[in-house]
């Protein structure tokens, strides 16, 4: 897909996409309730394979690249007495290690083992009913892990304490998982590095899932790019509790204001740019990205920390940028869990590279307001924005 500079601002309306970190909470929540989550055709491609998986009756359930899929399902799957599934997924998907997670859940009395390499998906589960009690949890390499197990306490019998061990990654992602429970009657306590889950039963709520924070990213970053933008982000919420929702505080320096409506969130830029030096990504790693090329477009040094787990996503996400951001003469230097980005991009055009990582498809397409962009495979955006090249193209002026 090519892409080229627009003439003007960008202008208009936006659909986002829902959450899909809240629709599959809800989605394993609600199996564990027994009801079936409604959401519409435009879902993230992820929360469909979520949904089918859930709704498999054969042995083999396979989850192709959704590593959140993976995750929640290995401990769902765990607890679901008598039935014995062999969890796959797609070659990457055996790079990514789950042995923190697996662990946890054979301390608890769960019967799970590798098929291949040792700490690696495919795992072959067999079912059984978990007592529960308390356990110690790494909570360095996923908070996918931490709410994977919060999410299945409520079934057991005891109930589950975890306490959290080491730093925290991605917490507002642990803290959006009480949150989805509380909601569904579950009185989650989670306080400094324990979290407490009772045992009970599941109460789904109507209309519980949010159109996506993340997503929005991309059209605050355009919007930072193209000065005099305005667009309305439709059904976002500024008190959302998605960890993404400090965008609107982190798009306010580079003169990015947000103002909620009754429909979304209003965004409007007056080109008044005070990048900052450094930005902090521990908790909202799935930003990285957009800053990065943020950065490249704007021609700002900027120090991206808190990177810590960003190799274990669908790509290698640090060598990706490194790749990439360097092609167009952009300085990328790497040291440990931090990225240092700084220069101009030196080139009128581009071809990138999308590593079957659509955060990589759609913080690239911000390029396009610089040079002319061909992006590779762009119809990865399907994994979380299946609309994310319609909605580009109707707000471009």
């Amino acid at each position: 897909m090519r892409l080229h500079s627009p003439n003007g601002p960008f202008i208009g309306e936006v659909e986002l996409p829902i959450s899909k970190s809240i629709a599959n909470r809800y989605q394993i929540i609600g199996a564990l309730a027994g009801e079936k989550i409604s959401f519409p055709d435009s879902a993230p491609e992820d929360v469909k394979v979520l949904r089918d998986a859930l709704a498999a009756t054969t042995t083999e359930v396979n989850v192709g690249m959704a590593g959140t899929a993976m995750r929640f399902l290995t401990a769902y799957f765990s607890m679901i007495e008598e039935r014995q599934v062999l969890l796959v997924g797609d070659k990457r998907m055996y790079q990514r290690p789950i042995d923190d997670l697996v662990e946890a859940l054979q301390l608890l009395g769960a019967d799970l083992s590798y098929l291949e390499e040792y700490g690696f998906p495919p795992i072959c589960i067999n079912g059984r009913p978990l007592l529960g009690g308390t356990i110690n949890m790494l909570a360095s390499t996923s908070s996918q892990f931490v709410s994977a197990l919060m999410m299945i306490a409520p079934k057991m019998k005891n109930g589950l304490t975890i306490l959290l061990e080491g730093k925290v990654l991605s917490r507002p992602y642990i803290e959006l998982t009480a949150d989805c429970m509380r909601q569904c009657g579950i009185q989650v306590r989670f306080e400094g590095n324990s979290i407490k889950i009772p045992s009970g039963e599941f109460v789904i709520p109507e209309n519980v899932i949010e159109t996506d924070w993340s997503s929005a990213s991309y059209f605050y970053a355009l919007a930072a790019a193209k000065p005099n933008s305005k667009l309305l982000l439709k059904g976002l919420n500024l008190n959302s509790s998605q960890g993404d929702s400090i965008l609107s505080n982190w798009f306010k320096p580079l003169g990015v204001s947000s103002m909620q409506k009754v429909n979304g969130v209003e965004i409007s830029s007056s080109g008044i740019v005070d990048f900052p030096s450094e930005l902090d990504f521990k908790n909202n790693p799935d930003l990285a990205q957009t800053f990065a090329f943020l950065a490249a477009v704007l021609g700002k040094e900027l120090k991206l920390s808190g990177l810590d787990n960003l190799r274990l996503k669908e790509t290698d996400r640090i060598s990706a940028l490194q790749n990439e951001l360097r092609k167009l003469g952009v300085s990328v230097n790497v040291e440990y869990d931090s990225m240092f980005v700084s220069g101009s991009i030196a080139k009128s055009e581009a071809s990138i590279k999308t590593y079957n990582d659509h955060r990589m498809a759609m913080s690239a397409a911000l390029l396009s307001t610089r040079i002319a962009v061909e992006i590779e495979n762009p119809d990865v955006v399907c994994k979380s924005f299946p609309g994310f090249w319609y909605e580009l193209k109707k707000v471009s002026t």
